[in-house]
């Protein structure tokens, strides 16, 4: 079964395109760590809010990437780019095509 998370990153006004170049790599290092895939989508409606979805197939994945040393230097190159704490939400696959 597939384990899918998502974060929600509230960006700092005009900070977006530097977040997106900080963070970007650290969300492409998601594979390394296990994940099957990884997207980062933007609201049409908020474009100050990003959502970071991996899909894994353990969560134990998700957590050894997560709190890597290398993930944690990365979130704390840009702790001053976003506003809202992170926590990840956990979604199962319902239905695909």
């Amino acid at each position: 079964m597939a384990h899918i998370s998502e974060i929600s990153w509230h960006v700092t006004p005009f900070r977006e395109q530097r977040w997106l170049d900080l963070w970007g790599p650290a969300a492409a290092k998601a594979a390394d760590y296990g994940a099957e895939s990884w997207q980062i989508y933007r609201s049409n409606e908020d474009p100050l809010l990003f959502r970071q979805v991996t899909v894994w197939r353990e969560k134990s994945d998700f957590e050894d990437y997560w709190y890597s040393d290398e993930i944690c230097e990365y979130r704390d190159g840009i702790v001053d780019l976003y506003d809202k704490p992170l926590l990840p939400v956990w979604n199962t696959p319902i239905a695909s095509g």
